[in-house]
Parts: structure tokens; C-alpha cells; sequence
């Protein structure tokens, strides 16, 4: 991998990752999580949330000169006239960027009173999500195979963008239990996130097959490649969030009302290790995504 894959690699894990934690995170809030809690967590999402929104919107916008730098096959191209209005306009690549572009401007926006439209800010966030189907590996294919495609790629990131975004303020609602006024609150927030996420990592494990089916048209057994060396050990990384995820559900759940906080800080532990896991899966995206699937 050249120092120019190195960088849109880079460019490309902020990007995820930004967008995942914002819209997981925005969604949680709005539709699982009532105010009396949504607004404590959100104080303390504050400057991480405004971050994150503007790195969306950075790495979007720097996408462009470093994807002609790479088409064109030099860091000159990255700031090429000729270059840049070849990939904007004569690519597919182009024409997306320019409705993600005017999509990050709208995210922009939404940084300072970000905290009062959660549900725009979910929305613009996912939208960014989802069109990252329109290009890439998913957008080589065309008619009603290249359309299934890119849906089920689609769904394949909303629904993991979910499941780990909303893993941060899951994390913050934990000690919330311990707290007589907002217990309730925090026990309603994390039963809905049991049953949500049981959907969200469903969609993730058969859509992630889907695509391995879509692109490879077989089982990534072939580890001479990097992209199947790759593949396998995001699937690996999936897997095991899925592990803890169960885990975490089914055995140290049943456990809180007996253990005197030994549990939930168990709870807390395993979402933790499931965040990581997950942020080591988007970045082997970043990277195989701009590998030849072969």
C-alpha cells in the first residue's frame, strides 16, 4: 500500500467511524432513550458528538482530491483542475460525492444545536451512511443485481452503524441504574436497546453473507489475498462483538438484580471490548474497500 492509500484509508476510517458514532449514538437518544436521561448523556456526548460531526464533514469533503490524486496516480492530481472536474463529473464516484458534499453541509449545520434536533442529526447521519452503497465494491455491479446490491450494502451499514454508535450512550446509561430518580428511565432505555439491537445484529450477520456471497461469489478461503485475508478478520471482529453481545444479553443481564453492581459492571466491560472490536472492523474496511476483491 502506497503513502496516497495510506491516506484515503485514514480518511476513510474517520469518515465510518464518525458517522457510526453519530448516528447510533443520535439515534439511541432519540428513539430509545427519554428525555430525563437523553439530556444528561447528551451533556456528556457534547463535545465528542461536535467533533465527530466535523470530521463527517472534513473527510467528506477531502475524499474528492484523494480519490483523483489516486485515480490520476499522483498527490499532484489531488489539486488538478482538469483532474478533479474528470472525477466529478465523468465518474459515478463524482456524482454521489456531490450529493454527500451538500448532505455534510446540512450535517454542518446541525453541530451546534445538535443536542435539540437528534432526530435530524440521526437522519442526515444515515443518509451519508447509506449512500456509501453507491460507490465502492457495491456499485460495480449493475441492473437488478447491482440494485439488490447496493441495498443490502445498504442495510448492511445502517444496521451496523447502529449497533455500534449506539453502544457509546448504552455505555453512559449503565451507571443510571445506580440512580433511584433515573433508573426507570435507564432500565426502559436498555430493554428497548436489547430489542433493537437483537434486529440490528441479525441484519449485520445475514447481510455481511450476503455480500460476501455478492462480491466473492464464494467463501473468502483464499488468504494468498488481502482483501480475503482482510474480509476474514473483520467477520472474525463481527462475530465476536456478536459473542459479547449474547453474552451480555442472556447471562450477565439476568444477573443485575442479585450482584450488587458485579454485573453491570461486567455489562459495561463487554460493550467496551465490543466497541473496540468494532472500531477494528470499520478500520479493515477502510482498508480492503480499496482492494481488488479477488
Amino acid at each position: 500500500m502506497t503513502s496516497l492509500d495510506g491516506v484515503l484509508a485514514a480518511c476513510r476510517l474517520g469518515h465510518y467511524a464518525a458517522l457510526t458514532f453519530i448516528f447510533g449514538a443520535a439515534a439511541f437518544l432519540r428513539l430509545l432513550a427519554g428525555p430525563a436521561l437523553a439530556a444528561p448523556i447528551g451533556r456528556a456526548l457534547r463535545r465528542p458528538m461536535q467533533l465527530a460531526i466535523l470530521l463527517a464533514a472534513a473527510t467528506t469533503w477531502l475524499w474528492l482530491p484523494l480519490q483523483a490524486a489516486e485515480i490520476g496516480g499522483g498527490w499532484d492530481c489531488a489539486g488538478d483542475p482538469g483532474t478533479l472536474s474528470a472525477v466529478l463529473f465523468d465518474t459515478g464516484f463524482g456524482q454521489v460525492w456531490i450529493g454527500r458534499a451538500i448532505l455534510a453541509v446540512v450535517l454542518l449545520l446541525l453541530v451546534a444545536g445538535w443536542q435539540r434536533r437528534m432526530g435530524a442529526l440521526a437522519l442526515v447521519a444515515g443518509l451519508l451512511l447509506a449512500s456509501l452503497s453507491l460507490v465502492g465494491h457495491a456499485a460495480m455491479q449493475s441492473g437488478a443485481s447491482g440494485m439488490a446490491h447496493r441495498l443490502n450494502q445498504a442495510v448492511h451499514v445502517l444496521s451496523g452503524g447502529f449497533w455500534l454508535g449506539a453502544l457509546v450512550p448504552f455505555v453512559l446509561c449503565l451507571p443510571a441504574l445506580r440512580d433511584p430518580r433515573l433508573r426507570p428511565d435507564a432500565a426502559w432505555a436498555l430493554r428497548r436497546f436489547s430489542t433493537v439491537g437483537h434486529v440490528a445484529v441479525a441484519a449485520v450477520l445475514a447481510t455481511g453473507a450476503v455480500n460476501v456471497a455478492l462480491v466473492l461469489d464464494r467463501w473468502p478461503t483464499q488468504w494468498s489475498s488481502p482483501y480475503q485475508a482482510l474480509l476474514v478478520a473483520k467477520i472474525a471482529a463481527v462475530l465476536a462483538m456478536t459473542g459479547l453481545a449474547i453474552t451480555n444479553r442472556y447471562v450477565l443481564v439476568p444477573r443485575i438484580k442479585r450482584s450488587n453492581g458485579g454485573a453491570v459492571r461486567a455489562i459495561r466491560d463487554g460493550a467496551v471490548a465490543e466497541i473496540l472490536l468494532g472500531v477494528a472492523a470499520v478500520a479493515l474496511v477502510a482498508v480492503f474497500g480499496l482492494l481488488d476483491p479477488a
